[in-house]
């Protein structure tokens, strides 16, 4: 009978809430009797409405009944970790707290706690399916207490109402400010007719002219008996009424724009020049129903423009025996460099095949040989091993990429993304990795003396770090002693180089126990190539990848070793005084971002089959509907379909006359706030890119959940005239 009673009760208040709720135009009172219905409902006192802000974290106690004076319409609080918000948020589900002294799931708030609450109960509400809740509406008890299977199907139906309340009213609101817009604009644009210099005209289907604006009577003198019709044209200089009449009436037999330059005669008698211009309106058959067109005084332009002519003809051929000068020379300077290129790029190509083969070989039979077993295991429906033999063929892919990384960085064409570092913290931040990578038998003790700052990559820092690492490593295969050191140094002329100015620099310095190196190898060991491991056991670029990478960065290299002693690897780079920037958001963690998409427009360019197909799949199960295109002529195409398009993504080299910076310039003619992602395996592409706060660059190869936070990021970064 007490289950019959509360279900009574429970149907009566949704049933008042509901009238409430649809009915009435005050969303204050809606939430006011929110709080206060679902009292009589669950048999509490304490009830509120916490609205979700617009950072899309922050709660505000926005309505409430039974709270001390301090809580409602003053309190707010944060979606982090152990909060019972973030919980609900992740869950996405209705939360029962049953005791505050058993709950271990997150913390009570302290308002809670100093109203009494020992127990509560909430739901999310939302607007509609994959809208962002408006809020948490919840009951809470100043008693322990347990919450019914009734209660929460109550609740889910009391949050639905409140939901669809909450979305009346927001769509209520934008159609209030359509409406303010659309006034403002007929405003704006009563006045802009006004001072626009333009005179709009307008003639009916058949060409003949109905209205025109009353500065054509004050300039021409004459009346409105005299215009109407075709009258017009005999305001015109006599030798420009026959080419105005012959245009009109062919304008008007094929419904095409009409543009002429004509000179019309002023009251006074003289003559100034006119553009006039018309186009036609059609109806939804398709057939002109009416023209509408202007006129504009452009005498001042057209003789500007005949002195400007007369002065280009004789610039022009000045410009011309200079330029016939300068290819001339250019000529034969680009036959000299074309040799010298050539020579050089057949000497490098000798030294990278030697050298680098060998490595990339064994990573690719890593890869097809995992790829094999995963195909042998699909085919005889054995599915346990396929994560083994994913991870082997994903680290072998990845070291291939890092294999071709050094390579650029030893040839100075890798492009880099400096930053603002404090070195101490990125060696702090490493001394775990590297303990693990030289293993037990070797003691790793690392002192920093300086909290300075460089400007440098991040990654490439920390590749540095580790390789030294692992050589020092390989000196000390008894085990020993790796102390890594973070100092400043102040190089004055006395002791500066030509690679190394004066000023102020931060050293990291690597120094092993162990077996040293003679001078004769010591002097080599940042050619390329050059190794003293066994065969198959590492390319020679390790050193070499540092030492380009240390030049780019502005710093240099120095390696101090004694035989049997140990060896001292100092990378030193300078000090950077700047301030740091603001912190960025923190995109690291992709899951995330699985379901990050709300249905924006992607068009994917890419002549790369693979490429396309993983990235249009990636991405349309993120939540984004994906066009793709193979070249620049496809992409044009599929854009003239769209009416809106938020991302273009696009490889930078593309087949035909057209590349990927050109199809975007193209685009954006259309969608000026379009925004881009260019991608490219080029070691000089970031060169072609100009990037901005719209436009970014990936470099191939690269994860499919650096693409997905690539994306996200780039479409979620607001456009400069946001």
């Amino acid at each position: 009978m007490k289950i019959e009673e509360t279900l009574l009760r429970q149907r009566k208040v949704l049933a008042k809430f509901g009238e409430l709720a649809l009915a009435s135009d005050d969303l204050e009172q809606i939430l006011d009797e929110a709080c206060r219905l679902v009292g009589d409902a669950l048999e509490t006192n304490l009830a509120k409405f916490m609205l979700l802000e617009e950072d899309g974290i922050t709660f505000f106690v926005r309505n409430g009944v039974g709270w001390t004076p301090d809580v409602v319409g003053k309190v707010r609080v944060q979606a982090c970790e152990g909060s019972p918000e973030i919980f609900s948020l992740n869950t996405n589900a209705p939360v029962i707290s049953t005791d505050v002294a058993t709950e271990t799931r997150f913390r009570y708030h302290d308002f809670q706690k100093n109203n009494g609450v020992k127990a509560f109960v909430n739901v999310l509400v939302h607007g509609a399916n994959g809208d962002r809740p408006f809020g948490i509406f919840e009951v809470d008890s100043r008693n322990p207490r347990q919450f019914t299977e009734s209660d929460i199907d109550f609740l889910r139906g009391y949050s639905n109402l409140l939901g669809a309340a909450l979305k009346r009213f927001k769509n209520l609101d934008a159609m209030r400010a359509t409406e303010k817009r659309l006034r403002e604009s007929e405003r704006h644009y009563r006045i802009a007719a006004e001072l626009n210099p333009l005179w709009p005209w307008t003639a009916d289907k058949d060409g003949n002219l109905i209205s025109i604006d009353p500065r054509w009577y004050e300039y021409t003198g004459l009346s409105l008996a005299q215009t109407l019709e075709r009258q017009w044209v005999t305001a015109a200089y006599d030798a420009d009424q026959v080419s105005i009449a012959a245009l009109w009436d062919k304008s008007i037999g094929t419904q095409q724009p009409f543009d002429l330059q004509v000179r019309f005669r002023k009251h006074s008698g003289d003559y100034r020049w006119f553009r006039v211009r018309a186009l036609c309106s059609l109806d939804i058959a398709g057939k002109c129903e009416q023209w509408y067109g202007t006129i504009e005084d452009i005498d001042d332009r057209v003789h500007l423009e005949s002195a400007l002519r007369d002065w280009n003809d004789l610039l022009e051929e000045r410009i011309a025996e200079r330029t016939q000068q300068l290819e001339d020379e250019q000529q034969e300077r680009a036959v000299t460099e074309s040799k010298l290129r050539q020579s050089q790029k057949m000497e490098a190509v000798g030294q990278l095949t030697g050298g680098i083969a060998h490595d990339f070989n064994n990573l690719l039979a890593g890869i097809i040989g995992s790829l094999e077993l995963m195909q042998r295991r699909i085919d005889a429906g054995r599915y346990n091993d396929l994560a083994r033999y994913n991870s082997i063929a994903m680290t072998s892919a990845s070291r291939a990429a890092a294999l071709t990384q050094r390579l650029l960085t030893f040839s100075r064409q890798q492009s880099l993304t400096p930053e603002l570092l404090e070195p101490r913290k990125v060696v702090a931040d490493l001394e775990d990795m590297i303990r693990r990578s030289v293993g037990p038998s070797i003691i790793v003790e690392c002192s920093f003396r300086t909290t300075d700052r460089i400007r440098c990559d991040l990654n490439q820092l920390e590749n540095a770090l580790l390789n030294l690492a692992i050589n020092a490593r390989d000196a000390m295969p008894s085990g020993g002693r790796l102390d890594l050191q973070v100092d400043r140094c102040v190089i004055d002329d006395a002791f500066a180089e030509n690679t190394m100015p004066p000023g102020s620099y931060v050293s990291i310095s690597v120094t092993d126990s162990g077996t040293g190196i003679s001078p004769e190898i010591l002097s080599r060991i940042f050619d390329p190539f050059f190794t003293t491991k066994k065969l198959g056991e590492g390319t020679g670029l390790g050193l070499s990848m540092i030492y380009g990478f240390t030049q780019q960065s502005g710093g240099q290299v120095r390696v101090h070793s004694s035989l049997g002693v140990g060896t001292t690897v100092t990378l030193y780079f300078p000090v950077d005084d700047s301030q740091p920037e603001d912190p960025k958001v923190d995109l690291n963690d992709a899951q995330q971002l699985e379901s990050s998409g709300q249905n924006e427009i992607i068009l994917l360019v890419d002549d790369e089959a693979a490429i396309r197909q993983t990235a249009l799949e990636l991405l349309s199960e993120t939540g984004y509907r994906v066009i793709e295109a193979v070249d620049s002529v496809s992409a044009i195409k599929q854009a003239e379909k769209l009416e809106h398009l938020d991302l273009l993504l696009t490889d930078v080299g593309l087949p035909g006359l057209m590349n990927g910076i050109s199809l975007a310039a193209e685009l954006k003619k259309k969608y000026p706030l379009l925004k881009v992602l260019f991608i490219t395996g080029f070691a000089g592409g970031s060169g072609l890119v100009s990037v901005d706060r719209t436009t970014r660059l990936l470099t191939k190869p690269f994860s499919l959940n650096e693409l997905t936070l690539r994306v996200y990021s780039l479409l979620n970064t607001p456009s400069d005239s946001n």
